[in-house]
């Protein structure tokens, strides 16, 4: 088997990207995919509203409950392809928790998306796409 890393998060046009991309790899009979959403903490000072409204909000994230749905449609559709997957998700900061993840599902490869951008900028990645490819141990593979 080879175990892809799916780092999604919830822009629908990236996720279908990425979906396209996974379709267009050789041996997708072998592949097995682990689609991770990473939820960035929320870590803010309590106002007057306190700190249980911020500590709800982040257990809401735990519970699966602040999950886009274009995280369960990507499952969903590799699934329909028959293709092994499970979801995950994760609170913390997205480059080293998707490096976390991948070294703990003993990804052979992350895939993540590129962002749109003006002719300019194609030569740069997001912010997350860009510290995976730096600091990945295994191959990056960015949907595009």
């Amino acid at each position: 088997m080879y175990h892809v890393l799916a780092a999604v998060d919830g822009n629908e046009d990236r996720v279908s990207k990425q979906l396209d991309t996974l379709r267009g790899l050789p041996g997708r009979d072998e592949l097995e995919v682990t689609v991770l959403h990473v939820h960035e903490e929320i870590d803010v000072p309590a106002d007057e509203a306190g700190r249980s409204v911020i500590e709800s909000i982040n257990e809401d994230i735990d519970s699966l409950q602040g999950v886009p749905d274009a995280v369960y449609r990507a499952a969903e559709e590799l699934e329909t392809l028959g293709i092994q997957t499970d979801v995950a998700t994760m609170r913390g900061d997205p480059v080293p928790t998707i490096l976390d993840a991948a070294e703990d599902v003993g990804a052979d490869a992350i895939l993540v998306a590129a962002r749109e951008r003006s002719p300019v900028g194609k030569a740069m990645f997001g912010s997350v796409t860009q510290g995976v490819i730096l600091d990945s141990d295994v191959p990056v593979i960015v949907g595009n």
